[in-house]
């Protein structure tokens, strides 16, 4: 998408440099991402390794929002999500 709207250059994904990137690579497929994803799939459960799940439970975004702070890959744009609690 970012490319699309020109924001970046090249739809290649930064991090691996090898595949597009796109909401299911970065969630699920980047071998950058490999060790946050391993801590993802257990606190959430391999059923819920998904882009849908994981965008539209209420109860993963924290989950989620972690994944994405520990990555990194968009403290750029936005900074540190913050932090939910199972309360927000």
């Amino acid at each position: 998408h970012l490319a699309k709207i020109k924001r970046v250059e090249t739809p290649t994904c930064p991090c691996c440099k090898r595949h597009p990137e796109t909401v299911f690579h970065y969630l699920i497929q980047c071998s950058t991402h490999h060790t946050h994803r391993n801590r993802l799939r257990c606190e959430i459960g391999h059923r819920n390794m998904n882009p849908k799940p994981l965008l539209t439970e209420k109860d993963l975004l924290k989950h989620l929002f972690r994944y994405v702070n520990e990555t990194k890959r968009f403290h750029h744009i936005l900074g540190d999500l913050p932090r939910l609690t199972d309360e927000d």
